[in-house]
């Protein structure tokens, strides 16, 4: 082989070269993770049967109170209180 043959071959390995070195940058890119989400607190009591109970018998007790100033007294959620008074959560 002559040396303009194998400078042009070169010449293509330096450019196959770069180009699978813009497509190993995309992929890097591709492989950082997204930025950590805060969630809600998770302070709220746990829903056990006793509490269910409390929770139901205080809202008849009280029905002057809405869903979600029940749950502020049981340090539940406003939904927790609905599923308590529907029977969902025993």
């Amino acid at each position: 082989m002559r040396i303009p043959e194998v400078r042009g071959r070169f010449d293509k390995i330096i450019k196959l070269m770069l180009m699978m070195a813009r497509e190993m940058e995309v992929l890097h890119q591709e492989l950082h993770r997204r930025p950590v989400v805060k969630r809600a607190d998770d302070s709220s009591e746990p829903m056990t049967p006793m509490l269910s109970a409390a929770i139901r018998v205080y809202a008849i007790e009280n029905p002057d109170l809405t869903q979600m100033e029940v749950g502020k007294h049981f340090n539940v959620s406003q939904g927790r209180v609905s599923e308590a008074m529907r029977g969902k959560r025993q």
